[in-house]
């Protein structure tokens, strides 16, 4: 990801070449022309272009400050001085801006009124297309590279063109006879100069303090809701270095989830913001939700039963048994885990066997007719403990079952007692 925002940088750098080669030619031309036909509106745009310059030089070079890689004092990478660069060159387009507006208010304080040769107005026109190119280049290369410096120039070069139409409309009118109109366009023009260096300014000021757009946030809230296993979003918090989002999600999932589990929940909201919204970098951190008691219990209850019936029809014991289990049989005898297990080898060999041999006996009989479980109930000694108790039919005998399951990392049984069940005379 760090390879492909730094080829970005490297691709937008091509656009703000773009810029500079454009204005570098048209502010020369007009400055030079507005002397001549005697235009304030042409002048102002001409150092409006100027502005440009000097804006774009300072994007440039902070496109290349921004690819230099993450070190021990910038551990997020510098890609925040791309946005710095953008604001340095709001304050450039500032100073300019006033000193153009000044002038022109002077000019417009003196009474002074020169004829404006209409050839003027070939020149601004002539600018607006240039700009108009530069613009629809810049603005698709933005959106191919995401990057905010440039799409901000872009912005600036439409604002560009807009003047440029506005200087040649001022030019024609100055020509037959509204010269006035020609100094208003030009106070117009500052106008534009200085409403584009606010929005630069303020983009770049919302990015360095760590604004972020609700939208964006509710957009990825919306997202990760969505993904399995997720019971709700407590936090989403966003931040731009440059032209990179990074994000810090906080996320409830069930407390019963294994680490596994939960990680590899989050691993997937990962992926899914990189890859769907173009995040550069996101950190997820697991809460346990507050899920309802009744539904909590409910769960492990049916959980419980389901290792239950596998246990008494001696399936998985090597994984349902725990190390410390005891069973008391219906004879009175007590077995241990080994015993247990040793049984339940001896069962699975036997079962092996006879399928090979396509014949049954008493022990594969067990394992072909599942015993069922009735009158079932759970009662929950602490958050890691459970008794069952139900009864099952075996050999029109009614036995009762008793058992304790606890969970350290998996549930395990860790005591059995089976007692037969007497008739009532």
């Amino acid at each position: 990801m760090a390879a492909s925002s730094t080829n970005n940088l490297k691709l937008a750098e091509k656009g703000v070449w773009v810029s500079i080669i454009a204005y570098i030619v048209l502010s020369i031309g007009q400055i030079a022309f507005a002397a001549i036909v005697h235009s304030s509106a042409l002048q102002a745009n001409g150092f409006n272009n100027v502005t440009d310059i000097m804006g774009n030089i300072a994007i440039l070079i902070g496109l290349r400050l921004a690819r230099i890689p993450a070190d021990s004092d910038h551990v997020y990478g510098h890609w925040k001085i791309e946005s710095i660069a953008s604001l340095i060159s709001s304050f450039i387009m500032f100073f300019v801006g006033f000193e153009v507006l000044r002038e022109t208010v002077m000019t417009l304080l003196s009474g002074k009124e020169e004829a404006i040769d209409p050839l003027g107005a070939l020149v601004g026109l002539f600018s607006a297309f240039v700009m108009l190119g530069v613009y629809l280049y810049n603005r698709a290369l933005a959106k191919k590279t995401n990057s905010q410096a440039l799409s901000a120039a872009s912005k600036d070069n439409l604002s560009d063109a807009v003047t440029s139409i506005g200087t040649v409309v001022a030019i024609l009118a100055s020509s037959v006879g509204w010269e006035w109109l020609d100094t208003a366009m030009a106070v117009v023009i500052c106008g534009f100069i200085l409403k584009t260096a606010y929005d630069i300014f303020h983009e770049s000021v919302f990015s360095l303090s760590d604004g972020f757009d609700e939208n964006l946030v509710e957009e990825y809230r919306e997202a990760i809701c969505l993904v399995p296993k997720v019971k709700g979003v407590k936090l989403v918090r966003g931040r731009s270095y440059g032209s990179n989002i990074f994000l810090d999600v906080v996320v409830e999932m069930s407390p019963d989830l294994s680490v596994f589990e939960s990680h590899e929940a989050t691993e997937f909201i990962e992926k899914m913001l990189i890859d769907n919204y173009g995040v550069y970098d996101v950190d997820v951190h697991v809460e346990p939700a507050a899920l309802p008691e009744e539904e909590h219990y409910a769960s492990r209850s049916l959980e419980l039963l389901a290792k239950e019936e596998q246990f008494l029809n001696l399936e998985n014991l090597d994984k349902l048994t725990d190390s410390t289990f005891q069973e008391i049989l219906a004879d009175g005898k007590i077995i241990s885990a080994s015993d247990k297990l040793i049984d339940f080898a001896k069962i699975t060999d036997e079962n092996s066997v006879s399928k090979n041999n396509d014949s049954k006996n008493s022990l594969t009989s067990l394992s072909v007719i599942p015993l069922a479980i009735n009158h079932y109930s759970s009662s929950q000694v602490s958050k890691k403990t459970f008794i069952l108790t139900y009864d099952y039919w075996k050999n029109e005998q009614n036995f009762v079952v008793t058992s304790i399951w606890r969970r350290n990392d998996y549930w395990r049984c860790i005591y059995r007692q089976t007692t037969l069940k007497r008739e009532e005379k």
